[in-house]
């Protein structure tokens, strides 16, 4: 679908859409359009419910490399944690699962348009040996901006950094010391 010329059918073809700001490019100048999704502050959807997680836990561990060995986007730790949302419903429970291939529809927007962001967290241990997590929250805060900028639906921070706790101490061989 192309984009309308004129500002005034730009706007109309919009109308359908709430409001977030997304700035474009076009001949040289730019127009600032208004495009909102759903997101966490919306009261009518669910919010990450972190209690009512499930834990499938997997029947065949991986050896472990030695940490020199590990290479990042190479090696992966036993499980997943995932969190489907739905523009319907809002988030859905909150699951860790041995780690699997992931089942998409074809029509799934990030073949076709790129809708995707991805934010890393650290996890290490101190010298008393217990498990650490850097700075988790900025890293839920950037992950939030990303997916507000691409129209994904944003979370409450404090309930992902409490899932991702949970899914670190359930793989907490995999953390280096």
């Amino acid at each position: 679908m192309a984009l309308p010329t004129t500002s005034r059918a730009l706007r109309a073809s919009l109308r359908s859409f709430n409001s977030r700001p997304l700035t474009i490019g076009q001949n040289c100048w730019r127009r600032t359009l208004l495009i909102q999704t759903k997101d966490a502050t919306d009261p009518r959807l669910r919010a990450i419910d972190a209690e009512s997680l499930t834990i499938e836990k997997t029947t065949s561990p991986k050896t472990l490399l030695p940490n020199e060995q590990l290479v990042f986007g190479r090696h992966f730790s036993d499980h997943m944690l995932t969190l489907e949302w739905t523009a319907k419903d809002g988030w859905d429970t909150p699951r860790i699962t041995p780690y699997q291939n992931f089942s998409l529809d074809p029509a799934t927007c990030v073949f076709h348009y790129g809708f995707a962001c991805f934010e890393g967290t650290k996890a290490y241990r101190d010298k008393q040996g217990n498990i650490r997590l850097f700075r988790p929250t900025k890293n839920m805060e950037r992950i939030n901006k990303s997916a507000a900028r691409i129209a994904l639906p944003t979370f409450e921070i404090d309930k992902m950094v409490d899932l991702i706790s949970k899914f670190v101490k359930l793989e907490e061989r995999w953390v280096p010391s």
